[in-house]
Formats: C-alpha cells, sequence, structure tokens
C-alpha cells in the first residue's frame, strides 16, 4: 500500500508531460518542463518498484537509479523558472548546476552521495553518504534564487503574467517542501511525504500551463502575427502594382478626355482621388503591420534577452519612428523634433525604442484631432547616467483624476473601438525592460508631456541589466 502514492504520481508526471510534448512540442520553455516530468516520473517509478522489493540487492540498485534522478530535479525546475522568467544571464549558473549534478551522479557507484539503504516500516530507503549534503546545499540554493526569480519577474507582470508567475511560486513552494524526504535519509523513520507535495505541485503547474497559457503563447503570438504579416505583404504589392501601372492608365485617360473621346464631367473628382488611393493603401498596410510588430513584442517582452542590448542612437530612433510612422494628410508637419546630439546614446533595443515611440506619436495625433489644433515636439538630452527623450503635445491635456491611471493595462479615455488601452502599459513594460522609465506630466487645456528616460551605454543602471 506504501507504493500506491508514488505509483499515482509517477503516472501523473508522464501523463502531463506526454500531453504537454504532444500539443506544445520541444521549445525552449516546454524543454525543462518535460525534463522534470520525466526526472520524477523515474524517480517516483523507482520508488513504487523499491517499496514493494523485499530482495536487499535489488534495492541497492534501486536507491541508486531512483537517486540519479533525484539529483537533477532541483536544477530542472531552476531550468524552468529561468525560461519562465527569461533570465538568459542565469545560464552560466544553470549549466554549473547542471555539472555538480553530473560529478554526484558519477559518483553514485560508490558510497560517497548514497551510503547504501535502510529498512523501514514502509519498505527500504537510501542512507546519505558524506557528499549528500552538498546535494541538500544546492537545493536550497536552487529553490531560494527560483523563488527570487519569480518574485522580480512578478513586479513588471501584469493581467495573466502576474497570475501565471503567483502559480509556478506557488508550485516552486509545493516542490520545495518535498525536501522533507532528506530527514529520511538521514534516519527519520516517517513515510516520505514529499510525494504529496510534489503530487499538489504538478496540479497548479497543470493549471498555469493549460489555463493560463504559460508554455504556448509566445507560439500562437508568432503564428498570428505570421498570418497577417503575409496577407498585408501580399496586398503592399498590389498597391505597389497599382501605382506603378496607374500613372500610364491615367496618362491614357486624360488624352481620352482632352481629345473629347470621353466626357469627365460626372467623374472627374473620382478619377483624380483613385490615382491617390495605392498611396493609401500602401499607408494603411505599413501602420497595420508596424502594429502587428509592437503586438508580437508585446506578448514576448517577458522573454527580452537582455543580452542582446547594444548601445543606439537616440536621433536614429526618433528619425526611424518618423519614418515609419503611417501619417494622414498633413500630420506630419505638426511634429517639430528639436536639434538631437548624433552621440546620444541609450543600451537597449532600438526596435522597442522605435514601437514606445509609436504609441506616444499615436495618442499624440489622436490629441490634437481631438482638440482640433496643436503641435508635438520631440527632444532628447543627456541628463547625469541616462538619455531623457521628452514628447509634448499641445492638445487638451489630462484631467487630474485620469492622469495616474493612464499606463494601467486596458485603462482608455477614448470611444469604445478607438483603443484597447494598451499602448502607454506597453511603454511603461518596454522602458522598465529596458532599464529605465516613463513619467507623464500634463495640465488641462494646455499640454501632455511624457519623459522617458533610458539608461546611458555604461552607466550603473545599464550595468545592473547584464
Amino acid at each position: 500500500m506504501y507504493a500506491i502514492p508514488t505509483a499515482f504520481v509517477s503516472a501523473m508526471f508522464v501523463v502531463f508531460g506526454l500531453y504537454v510534448l504532444i500539443s506544445q512540442g520541444v521549445t525552449r520553455l516546454s524543454a525543462p518542463f518535460l525534463l522534470m516530468c520525466a526526472a520524477t516520473f523515474a524517480w517516483q517509478g523507482v520508488w513504487t518498484l523499491l517499496f514493494q522489493t523485499d530482495n536487499p540487492q535489488i534495492a541497492g540498485l534501486l536507491v541508486r537509479v531512483g537517486y540519479l534522478f533525484i539529483l537533477f530535479l532541483p536544477t530542472t525546475f531552476y531550468h524552468f523558472v529561468t525560461e519562465v522568467t527569461s533570465q538568459r544571464r542565469e545560464r552560466p549558473f544553470l549549466l554549473t548546476s547542471y555539472g555538480i549534478c553530473l560529478v554526484l551522479a558519477a559518483l553514485l557507484p560508490g558510497n560517497e552521495v548514497i551510503a547504501g539503504y535502510r529498512h523501514y516500516f514502509f519498505g527500504y530507503y537510501p542512507i546519505a553518504g558524506p557528499l549528500h549534503p552538498l546535494h541538500v546545499l544546492q537545493t536550497v540554493l536552487l529553490a531560494a534564487r527560483s523563488g527570487q526569480l519569480l518574485l522580480a519577474a512578478r513586479k513588471t507582470a501584469g493581467g495573466k503574467a502576474r497570475r501565471r508567475l503567483d502559480l509556478c511560486f506557488a508550485s516552486l513552494c509545493l516542490y520545495a517542501f518535498a525536501a522533507i524526504d532528506y530527514a529520511v535519509n538521514y534516519g527519520y523513520p516517517f513515510y516520505p511525504p514529499g510525494v504529496l507535495f510534489i503530487a499538489l505541485s504538478l496540479g497548479l503547474l497543470a493549471i498555469t500551463i493549460v489555463r493560463y497559457h504559460l508554455i504556448h503563447p509566445y507560439a500562437l503570438a508568432a503564428t498570428i502575427a505570421h498570418e497577417i504579416a503575409t496577407p498585408l505583404a501580399t496586398i503592399a504589392m498590389h498597391a505597389d502594382e497599382i501605382a506603378s501601372v496607374w500613372t500610364h492608365v491615367f496618362k491614357g485617360y486624360r488624352l481620352a478626355v482632352a481629345h473629347g473621346i470621353y466626357d469627365d464631367q460626372e467623374h472627374s473628382g473620382q478619377s483624380e482621388r483613385i490615382s491617390q488611393l495605392a498611396t493609401a493603401i500602401r499607408r494603411e498596410v505599413s501602420g497595420t503591420s508596424a502594429m502587428v510588430e509592437m503586438a508580437l513584442a508585446s506578448f514576448t517582452l517577458d522573454r527580452l534577452d537582455r543580452s542582446g542590448f547594444s548601445a543606439h542612437s537616440v536621433q536614429q530612433c526618433v528619425v526611424s519612428a518618423l519614418d515609419r510612422y503611417p501619417f494622414r494628410g498633413d500630420e506630419r508637419a505638426s511634429v517639430t523634433v528639436l536639434p538631437i546630439d548624433e552621440s546620444l546614446c541609450f543600451s537597449g533595443s532600438d526596435t522597442l525604442m522605435i514601437f514606445v515611440l509609436f504609441n506616444l506619436l499615436k495618442n499624440a495625433l489622436h490629441a490634437i484631432r481631438v482638440s482640433g489644433d496643436g503641435e508635438i515636439v520631440i527632444s532628447a538630452i543627456r541628463e547625469q547616467d541616462f538619455c531623457v527623450l521628452r514628447f509634448r503635445d499641445t492638445g487638451p491635456g489630462i484631467a487630474p483624476d485620469v492622469l495616474p491611471h493612464i499606463f494601467d493595462a486596458f485603462f482608455s479615455t477614448k470611444r469604445h473601438g478607438s483603443g484597447a488601452g494598451m499602448g502607454l502599459a506597453f511603454c511603461r513594460r518596454a522602458t522598465e525592460l529596458l532599464g529605465g522609465s516613463i513619467e507623464c506630466s500634463s495640465r488641462r487645456g494646455a499640454h501632455t508631456t511624457f519623459t522617458v528616460r533610458l539608461p546611458a551605454p555604461g552607466s550603473p543602471a545599464d550595468r545592473a541589466l547584464h
């Protein structure tokens, strides 16, 4: 009967591991989860046999085989957490931890890690060897570091992302309680209760993966973006073809009108408008493509790899944003860029910076349209260790009771269908992940100013990200 819980947990882990493998495939995030499932399945499966055997020789073999998988379990969970929190800089520590596991595994045939076994009322169980405390210390350090990473990631997460991290942290705590089993290795005669905590931990991870889409939101976002981007590119190509052909068609049309072959009195306005359609289509496609890219970036912010950060010119980012933004009519004339020092650089991702500028432009232009008049002024300077970019519009301003909520996700003052309330929330998450910040000041009926601060290359804030 003592083997029933271990057999049940072993079956749970193999079933859920196979489910994730079949439904999600092997990805950067699912791979460590599958390793954790495989190690737990094997460990609990071996313990099922160990608790049932009456043969001391078989028991001696099983305690070492089972402990082979136990040695790797804390590291696989730590590996899983580093992928959940997108902490690529933890890789040296992760590889070191796997290396320690391999060394301890190589010593398992001897008595250094496991010094034989002892018979208890529930069956045989391993005895700790002289190097076993090293494995216990490794487990404690990895659990503590995993908890630290999850709590740190939670501070910048919101909505479902925060709930995912909360459940992962709870699962980690339950999994850590399984360390009670180590006491039995040191001679305390009680049935190892770790199996119960592990079962509960898997339950929480199952909820996180299935209910809150822990593993596949990025793949899903990438698929959606690809499916949208392909027809957009096709539309853009057709618009270019129309533009190239229309010049010749329109020239023949004007000749027909001039020679009286065709009467243009009823459709003169429409014929002039047709010549502008290709440009309008191209502008809308460019704008939509940029928004698709930005939406994909917002999905993947939690997996941002800071190791790829480098120095980027603020001036170049501003120029690129203005060149790519789909202005309408004479909107571009309302934007003024004050002289920016060409050497002014920030450390981070130019793509994210351009998307932040896109959102600020979109909001500022909306404010000007609402007020009926106004201008946008963009400036940038260096203040101590930060590049400071200011984005000021002379629109209607923001009410004092609204101002504290503008960076909240899904908060929007625009009419229904004009905005989802995610633009400024994206700006805040992006700037924080870049090691900076964004603030807003506004005077009702006068102006609104957004101030973006990003770390300069080599500054303390920049070094802290690496």
